[in-house]
């Protein structure tokens, strides 16, 4: 217990030493776990809020006024024999002229043009997909020479401009976050491996003494390690109260831009996940400070 005890006061006692160097490396550790933690609030907030559209967005075939039902019903048939199709709803005249009425932007005297007797809406089928690009098969099949006379219009082109549109942002969100992420900890690495490399040339003396004395290869190199550990530990803290306050702030500056309905959906998605972030911060933090620390204690410590 005492010589357990007395590598943890070495350990303290290097960190404490290094002053300047020690604040450097924790500084550098935080921002590569503060990366790291935004990028994966960040990727399961765009993962919810596509899941989420993935039930809101579909696309709309209208027929002509001279398709037959049987052929309106081949179409459905054939669009839900395919996997990735989740439902197809028929769309009777009746059920659009109840959801045209229904809708709050049109005027009253608008409303009073179409009647039951002279209604002009045509018939058509509402289509949800488990996955956006499966939407294309919907757009391939409307254009079979068996369909496409009959078809009036589709909304496949102003829905494929929207799903395009948040595919690709999510996929530079994903990508600038591991970009980030990645240049912080290589930078974390070479800061943790640099500081304990100095850290062993200022003991270097200290390291030789022991060594003539006969003590132990664990008792040289491990108050190294937990000084590595200390950096990634205080770093997930500091990153994790950075994540924390940061997410309340960035909601309030958020109001009134582009960026507030995306922070009002990220915000629940941080706290339900709240402690796998944090657990994955320690984690990353412990690798990055124990396996930059066992790296330069490898090349720069002979006992």
């Amino acid at each position: 217990m005492t010589k357990i005890r007395r590598i943890f006061k070495e350990a303290l006692i290097d960190f404490w030493r290094n002053g300047w160097l020690s604040v450097t490396a924790t500084l550098v550790m935080t921002l590569a776990l503060l990366t790291t933690g935004a990028f994966i609030v960040i990727y399961l907030s765009t993962n919810k809020i596509i899941h989420d559209l993935k039930d809101k967005v579909d696309i709309v075939v209208n027929f002509k006024d001279e398709a037959s039902e049987n052929l309106i019903q081949q179409f459905r048939s054939e669009l839900l024999a395919h996997p990735q199709i989740k439902s197809v709803r028929y769309i009777s005249k009746e059920d659009a002229l109840k959801e045209f009425q229904s809708r709050k932007s049109v005027k009253p005297e608008v409303r009073q043009l179409i009647s039951p007797e002279d209604n002009p809406l045509p018939r058509g089928l509402q289509i949800q997909s488990v996955d956006f690009a499966e939407f294309d098969y919907v757009s391939q099949l409307s254009k079979n020479p068996t369909y496409a006379p009959y078809i009036d219009s589709s909304s496949y082109d102003d829905n494929k401009d929207l799903i395009n549109n948040i595919n690709y942002s999510t996929r530079f969100a994903e990508r600038l976050g591991l970009v980030l992420s990645a240049f912080f900890i290589i930078v974390a690495i070479l800061v943790v491996f640099n500081t304990v490399k100095l850290a062993v040339y200022f003991r270097s003396k200290e390291i030789e003494i022991m060594r003539l004395v006969g003590a132990s290869e664990l008792f040289v190199k491990v108050p190294f390690l937990i000084e590595g550990f200390l950096f990634g530990f205080i770093g997930a803290i500091l990153s994790t109260a950075l994540i924390y306050f940061g997410i309340s702030i960035f909601d309030v500056l958020a109001r009134g831009t582009v960026f507030e309905k995306f922070v009002a959906r990220m915000i629940p998605v941080y706290y339900q996940e709240f402690w796998f972030i944090v657990a994955v911060e320690f984690f990353v933090g412990a690798v990055i400070g124990l396996g930059a620390s066992a790296l330069s204690i490898r090349r720069n410590v002979k006992v």
